[in-house]
């Protein structure tokens, strides 16, 4: 009990908590942790307002060799059949997104011979020529060391070569990282140390990223912590992450299903409000609607959140495994409003748009 105490006396006065006091989280309820998390939100972002962007998600190819057990994506797992988008489709649905008043794109594929460092720096500079105003978030850390491979070049020159191509800021896409999860489920992307290596390299390169844990694969809450632990170490060492969004895995149509279950709402919300309470220095926390639907990320502004990400259009990773959420601004706006908070319209880089009154 005196160990609860302390805890929540830290929290309360904004103060750090070590990794074996964040175990002791395990034990707290859901509406102790969403209380602690909406203080910890205070702390970190007292505007009241929340966030959100106006983006496309375009997955360019489900050719992939890290073929991933918790993916029903990627061609190897018979779902959906291979395919890749031609270079000038993928400029044209930038220029698509640009008319539909997209302010970023995200764009990922599978890590393939096909795509090279040198394909990437090429495809980069067309969609800047034709996009030029575009935020361009793209690739992921295990995309870049693919790249990075296959140049027989190292991580840093990667990161330096895109950046001059166009890319301005990577998604974390990071899973979890746990070298003997990682080793079972994910073995052929990049390792944990590599991860952090990209992470770095974003950082030398006044580059940012969104630090991402995708959980409920029959890890440890301690292994959970493992993860958390990792991203706020690299945040205190570089400042690359703009915000952090976790969400669980989606088991149906993968290897896994049938051996985990699917985390529900009352454990997600849990999980984002640990990570709010024990990440004390990345400002956003994303509410990961579109694995949870939106009337949950409603509920997560109250557990922690402060931006509930994109309005996507055209994701396919998550549908592949049978997970079907949309949304539209004006239902980001009245999710936001609804939980008491004023809607905000950001860019890549989380600064004001256009912000409701």
């Amino acid at each position: 009990m005196w160990l609860k105490m302390e805890i929540s006396e830290k929290i309360s006065s904004n103060r750090r908590i070590s990794l074996p006091e964040a175990a002791d989280l395990e034990n707290f309820s859901l509406f102790e942790l969403g209380r602690f998390a909406s203080m910890r939100r205070n702390f970190a972002d007292p505007s009241g307002s929340v966030g959100y962007i106006s983006n496309r998600m375009i997955n360019y190819s489900n050719i992939c060799a890290a073929r991933c057990k918790f993916c029903a994506y990627h061609a190897g797992a018979g779902k959906i059949k291979p395919f890749r988008l031609p270079d000038d489709e993928i400029i044209s649905l930038c220029t698509e997104a640009v008319e539909r008043g997209a302010k970023q794109i995200m764009l990922q594929g599978g890590l393939s011979p096909e795509f090279t460092l040198e394909w990437a720096e090429n495809l980069l500079r067309r969609i800047k020529s034709e996009c030029p105003k575009l935020w361009l978030h793209v690739f992921s850390p295990s995309e870049i060391v693919w790249f990075a491979r296959r140049s027989k070049t190292d991580i840093p020159a990667a990161v330096s070569r895109l950046k001059s191509a166009g890319a301005d800021s990577v998604p974390g896409a990071a899973d979890l990282l746990v070298p003997e999860i990682r080793r079972e489920l994910c073995g052929n992307k990049c390792t944990v140390e590599e991860w952090c290596g990209v992470m770095r390299a974003l950082a030398a390169n006044s580059m940012t990223s969104s630090a991402t844990m995708t959980f409920g694969m029959g890890e440890s809450f301690q292994q959970r912590l493992e993860h958390l632990d990792i991203v706020r170490s690299i945040q205190d060492e570089t400042g690359v992450f703009k915000a952090f969004i976790c969400w669980p895995v989606s088991p149906e149509n993968t290897q896994i299903e049938g051996k985990v279950d699917r985390v529900g709402a009352n454990e997600f919300l849990k999980m984002l409000a640990v990570s709010r309470i024990y990440l004390d220095n990345i400002k956003y926390i994303q509410s990961g609607w579109l694995t949870e639907g939106l009337k949950v990320a409603e509920i997560a502004l109250l557990f922690g959140s402060n931006d509930v990400g994109g309005v996507l259009m055209d994701e396919m990773v998550v549908r592949a495994a049978g997970v079907e959420n949309k949304a539209v601004v004006s239902q980001m706006e009245k999710i936001i409003s609804n939980a008491g908070f004023i809607p905000r319209e950001r860019d890549g880089l989380y600064r004001t748009i256009l912000k409701s009154v």
